[in-house]
């Protein structure tokens, strides 16, 4: 009988940290086939001041990193190619508001860690404006997810996001990917696989 996992991620889709720690994450727990798991999205901001319509990507790095940038996002890159991602910073024009993309991921339930990776790949891969309402129909269509848009889903998954922010702040969560292995275990950053595997071991023999 396989054992059963739940793990939450706290996240945002505008963080390519979070999409490493998505990405180790699925290559640890394919090594365990074993286990059962079920993971959970829980929304997260990194920029919760950021204009409604984002922010020109360059003046957001400088604005963030200074004359550190380039060499703060090379080693992103580097750890995105091992990891099987090939980041397309270049392609990036604005670094959009996510809160809207966060309750589409909430409000398609269990496809919303589905729904992520289709995120993911638009705004690291493509450089899309994922913010665009243009551009989160044609993802949310292509992926048969047109349910989701429903103004009662939304209203219900604004609710959901703001109490995801506030178990993020009472959790200490200063940065993401932030993992919770069966409301046991906890571990912040987007760790090599053995990392993860050791707290998947430890959580399912809790």
């Amino acid at each position: 009988m396989k054992c059963k996992l739940k793990i939450e991620i706290f996240a945002d889709i505008i963080c390519p940290w979070c999409y490493i720690g998505k990405k180790r994450l699925e290559n640890a727990l394919s090594e365990r086939p074993e286990i059962d798991a079920t993971i959970e999205w829980k929304g997260f901001l990194l920029n919760p001041s950021i204009p409604q319509y984002g922010i020109d990507r360059r003046q957001y790095l400088l604005t963030k990193f200074g004359h550190a940038a380039s060499s703060v996002y090379s080693r992103i890159e580097q750890a995105g190619k091992l990891t099987g991602i090939d980041f397309n910073f270049d392609a990036i024009q604005r670094t959009p508001d996510s809160r809207s993309v966060h309750e589409l991921i909430i409000a398609a339930e269990s496809n919303g860690y589905g729904l992520s990776e289709m995120f993911y790949q638009a705004y690291f891969l493509n450089g899309r404006d994922i913010s665009s309402a243009d551009i989160q129909k044609e993802i949310i269509e292509s992926s048969n997810l047109s349910q989701i848009s429903d103004l009662e889903k939304i209203t219900e998954a604004k609710k959901i996001l703001a109490s995801d922010l506030t178990q993020a702040n009472q959790l200490g969560i200063d940065g993401v990917p932030f993992f919770v292995f069966n409301n046991q275990i906890s571990l912040a950053g987007a760790h090599p696989e053995h990392i993860l595997l050791t707290a998947i071991d430890t959580a399912v023999t809790i």
